[in-house]
């Protein structure tokens, strides 16, 4: 099972790695150890695992013993403890003693609430952390197209320069020039909005971490290749096995069926003990011991009910496991898919389109040099290689931004940081 943990998702730390590949872990790794450290939500649920577990070590006590104390049978006119020889002073106890098999099954039924919160804390830090890393990713992507866009607009700068050059001599048209400021401006107003975006993500970075809003952050670069895949059988299989969303459903059906057990024990008898010593004044002291049974066979209609209540609660349970598991299914199968497009997709443009786009440029500026194509057919060649150049990061970041859709969806750690996820990045 180890092997197929390491290769869930992703394969990251291979001998061939690059220096920036070990830097994006460690931030994203800091990042993601920072939000479990921090967030308060993981608190509230470690605080919820305490309590579960203080529950659980309560449920085999008894019920707490019972002490009366009682001054009995003296007389109302002319108030004496010693004139009437039945006058007590009685101190007694009493201790209840649930029927056979009650309290194994309350231990059991508190063992597995304990489970449960157990496995949704899992289950969040899968979460969390898969929520860290994408938006770790989109920063990285609005940081790369920030990046192109910058270049694009001092490449447009420049074209505008040798614009106006060329109308100045005579050599060009001012329609050029005029399309060429205008597309610096538009290179402008792109990067301004790429900015904006930048900072709404930076701010969710932050509250994800706990960390003040406006707090500074560098930036991020994509990893230098695309994450590998598992086949999808395997991590569907995997996922059914350990996710921690199928742990707190079948927690869940664990619960309800020591519920219903519990249920059908009320119709065993509880019986308390109970014990008394009466001190008289001038006669003897007197003493006694008792034995009383609850009559629950006596409320059968209330025990049948109670049943049936336990038992639906229990069909309820098991149809919402399977719904969990067709939920993970379904989850996985999108976040798959949506992996293997953005491989195939950044692997074309990788390969072929932005290649092409490069050529496309370079030839568009030599013909352009000698008067062979318009400034337009130029201006829109180095336009469109900028924007497939913004493409592949587009699809890139949208390939690792699935692995965390994948990990949230599966609920198994395959990312840096992720307490248990360490295998995955050996």
């Amino acid at each position: 099972m180890r092997g197929l943990r390491i290769g869930l998702l992703i394969v990251i730390g291979t001998s061939s790695a690059r220096a920036d590949d070990a830097d994006w872990r460690a931030q994203l790794s800091a990042a993601v150890e920072r939000a479990i450290a921090q967030n308060p939500e993981i608190a509230a649920m470690e605080a919820g695992i305490a309590a579960a577990g203080h529950r659980a070590e309560q449920s085999m006590a008894l019920p707490d013993p019972q002490l009366d104390l009682a001054l009995k049978d003296f007389p109302v006119k002319d108030f004496s403890l010693s004139r009437d020889d039945f006058t007590m002073e009685v101190v007694g106890v009493q201790q209840t003693f649930p029927g056979a098999g009650k309290r194994p099954a309350r231990r059991a039924a508190a063992e597995a609430e304990l489970a449960g919160a157990s496995a949704m804390h899992d289950l969040h830090r899968a979460r969390l952390s898969a929520s860290v890393a994408d938006t770790f990713f989109s920063l990285g992507e609005i940081d790369s197209r920030i990046a192109i866009a910058e270049e694009s607009r001092e490449r447009l700068r420049r074209i505008a320069a040798s614009a106006s050059e060329r109308y100045r001599v005579g050599q060009g048209v001012q329609a050029d020039v005029l399309r060429a400021s205008l597309e610096v401006t538009a290179a402008e107003e792109k990067l301004v909005a790429l900015r904006g975006e930048r900072r709404r993500a930076a701010a969710r970075w932050n509250a994800l971490q706990a960390l003040p809003p406006g707090d500074p952050l560098v930036a991020v670069a994509l990893p230098a290749s695309e994450p590998s895949m598992a086949a999808v059988g395997d991590v569907r299989h995997e996922a059914e096995l350990r996710s921690p969303a199928m742990a707190v459903a079948a927690a869940s059906v664990r619960r309800a069926e020591e519920d219903l057990s519990l249920a059908r024990l009320e119709g065993r008898l509880d019986f308390t003990a109970s014990g008394y010593y009466a001190h008289r004044i001038d006669y003897e002291d007197l003493a006694g011991l008792g034995v009383s049974f609850n009559l629950p066979f006596l409320q059968g209609k209330r025990l049948r009910e109670k049943q049936a209540e336990k038992s639906a609660e229990l069909s309820g349970a098991r149809a919402n496991l399977e719904t969990v598991r067709n939920g993970i299914r379904s989850e996985i199968e999108e976040a798959y898919a949506d992996l293997e497009r953005s491989i195939e997709q950044a692997g074309l443009y990788r390969s072929s389109i932005l290649p092409q786009a490069e050529t496309n440029v370079l030839a568009a500026q030599e013909a352009y040099t000698v008067g062979q194509v318009d400034f337009l057919t130029y201006l829109r060649a180095a336009l469109d290689r900028d924007a497939y150049a913004s493409e592949l990061a587009v699809r890139r970041a949208a390939a690792w931004r699935a692995t965390a859709a994948l990990q949230a969806a599966a609920g198994l750690p395959s990312l840096p940081g992720v307490p248990g996820g360490e295998a995955s990045h050996e």
